[in-house]
């Protein structure tokens, strides 16, 4: 494979003897899962996961109800660095800063589908977590705001944004502001708006249904909230540009 892939997995019965000639990272979301990793057997959770790599033999033996993120990687989009350090180890305790990129990719899938643009944007992010990797602090930013630029309208906050690059809200404030000249709340508002201004152009489009698709309580809230960073509202944005 070229690239990256993620899918939401359940597995249903026991696959002996599997290899790859990528990188699979297994991230249950709901449930427990057996896996075997050339030998070494342990059982996946919610907190722990398993990093898979190119051509290693492994097994899964099924629980109830288990589901997965699986994420699945060419091995040159890894450093070295970061695929040493996951080699020592395959099974992998995951923080809190990782649950938030898994809540957020499990949350991409279940709207659109597998979106593999977004994860190649997302997994740098994930294998930095996974490795523990703290430094290079403003390419995890520019990685995150790429991503977040992907996909404005996920349920983005503050805390999210600093937890998936592991630093704190004032640090994360400081660094918008060195980066962008913007605060991570306006600069957020901002790019949801001219999301929103791009929907506008599609004419097929109520407001109501943008309104919705953005995150808006209704379309009275996408109103006042565009007259305040824009200047007008969704309606007369649209008629100024002969959008009917």
């Amino acid at each position: 494979m070229t690239g990256a892939s993620a899918h939401i997995r359940s597995y249903r019965q026991e696959r002996p003897d599997e290899r790859h000639g990528f990188v699979q990272i297994v991230l249950p979301v709901r449930g427990r899962l057996w896996i075997d990793v050339a030998g070494r057997q342990e059982e996946l959770s919610c907190a722990r996961g398993v990093f898979i790599h190119s051509g290693t033999s492994h097994a899964q033996r099924e629980t109830a109800g288990n589901r997965s993120l699986v994420v699945e990687l060419d091995e040159h989009r890894i450093s070295e660095r970061a695929l040493e350090k996951l080699s020592h180890n395959p099974f992998l305790d995951v923080a809190s800063d990782t649950r938030h990129l898994i809540d957020f990719m499990r949350g991409v899938i279940g709207l659109d589908g597998c979106r593999d643009d977004v994860v190649g944007l997302w997994a740098p992010l994930l294998i930095d977590s996974l490795a523990g990797e703290k430094t290079g602090i403003r390419a995890r930013l520019n990685s995150l705001a790429a991503l977040v630029e992907a996909e404005p309208f996920s349920p983005w906050t503050i805390d999210r944004l600093a937890t998936c690059v592991s630093i704190s809200e004032s640090r994360l404030h400081a660094l918008f502001i060195e980066e962008f000249g913007l605060s991570p709340h306006r600069w957020l508002a901002g790019l949801r708006m001219r999301k929103v201004c791009a929907l506008l152009q599609n004419p097929s489009l109520t407001i109501a249904e943008i309104a919705l698709r953005a995150g808006f309580s209704d379309q009275t809230a996408l109103t006042r909230a565009m007259r305040h960073i824009v200047g007008e509202t969704p309606a007369a944005y649209r008629r100024s540009r002969g959008i009917h």
